[in-house]
């Protein structure tokens, strides 16, 4: 393990210590959620089984659209990338991330569990349809880019403390070429999520015939 987080820490020029504390963070996150999924009342465990009842049947009956999919999906993961991205240039932007990154985790890790209880050991072809390869991706490259903005945003309170002045110039050019690659897949994994995960998610319904 350690072997691999010396590569990373390498890869991208980034401090191990932050990315062992983000990859926890994303561990708990998602417990967290899958935990929330139990405890919640009968009602909303109702409410939640409706709707992933209501999701998978649009899409065995083919009625998703899928502009309408790839233009929500597109919106929300790009808003979510910018907002990390600002936030690293902000020196109030520390707490912020490690609560979205957090939430983000906390998310998906309800909605797995969600589906895993409402569907059983079926539920597991389910989650391997609606996760992969898109999603783990995203987490990823959101682990990625909240690191970088992180980084930035703790140097940028150094600076403050320390009065010191720093050549920013570069330390932008790399972080702008970050977002730009991160746009760029975040456009192609929302292509998939949107026009492929349903044909995936309804070959998977079919074989296992929920």
């Amino acid at each position: 393990m350690k072997k691999y987080l010396d590569k990373l820490s390498k890869l991208f020029n980034l401090n191990k210590t932050s990315i062992i504390f983000l990859f926890s963070l994303f561990i708990v996150g998602i417990i967290c959620g899958s935990i929330f999924n139990i405890i919640i009342n009968k009602n909303d465990q109702n409410i939640v089984s409706n709707y992933l009842s209501d999701f998978f049947l649009l899409i065995n009956e083919n009625k998703m659209s899928f502009l309408e999919c790839f233009k929500d999906s597109i919106l929300f993961n790009y808003g979510y990338a910018l907002i990390i991205w600002a936030l690293g240039i902000s020196v109030i932007g520390l707490p912020i991330l490690i609560f979205m990154f957090f939430g983000k985790s906390f998310s998906l890790g309800f909605t797995l569990s969600a589906i895993i209880k409402n569907y059983g050991v079926k539920g597991c072809l389910l989650v391997f349809g609606y996760v992969f390869p898109h999603c783990i991706i995203n987490i990823l490259l959101f682990l990625v880019l909240t690191l970088y903005a992180t980084t930035l945003s703790i140097k940028l309170i150094k600076c403050i403390i320390k009065r010191k002045s720093i050549d920013f110039k570069p330390i932008m050019k790399k972080y702008i070429f970050i977002l730009i690659v991160s746009l760029i897949v975040i456009l192609l994994t929302s292509l998939y999520e949107a026009f492929l995960m349903p044909v995936v998610l309804e070959y998977i319904l079919n074989l296992i015939k929920i």
